[in-house]
């Protein structure tokens, strides 16, 4: 029997905000994709829940204090139709650099067979870059 997509969703955010990995992995399809930004300096798009977690997952270790151990996202909106969910959320953090981060994402989730098949994100990627990436940029 397939899960609920919006229940699906709802738990991986719970696993991935309290770092339980395994669980959040799981939550994924075998050749799940998530797509970026093409302005952030990391591929556009990871390929393969493996892939999603040790690329772009891992990016986070070298930008926030709690790296990939926990995650303080705050739910906004949920809105699903069908097998598609959209996440409206803001995302709390210090950067290694000491400077807060606070941003909201848009993340658009489908879901096939109960697992997590595709994610597109949506985010301030110039915010992102100028707070955690190259802060002197930003006052240039």
């Amino acid at each position: 029997m397939s899960r609920d997509p919006e229940a699906l969703v709802l738990e991986y955010l719970e696993d991935i905000k309290a770092g339980r990995h395994e669980a959040a992995y799981a939550a994924f399809a075998e050749d799940a994709t998530w797509t970026t930004p093409p302005s952030l300096p990391w591929p556009g798009k990871f390929f393969g829940r493996r892939d999603i977690f040790d690329g772009y997952f891992a990016v986070d270790k070298g930008l926030f204090t709690t790296g990939m151990d926990e995650y303080d996202l705050e739910t906004r909106l949920v809105v699903t139709s069908g097998d598609h969910v959209v996440v409206e959320m803001t995302h709390h953090s210090t950067g290694l650099n000491g400077n807060k981060y606070e941003t909201d994402h848009c993340l658009v989730f489908d879901v096939k067979d109960g697992l997590i098949q595709a994610v597109r994100e949506y985010i301030d990627s110039l915010y992102l870059k100028e707070s955690m990436i190259d802060p002197a940029e930003a006052t240039s």
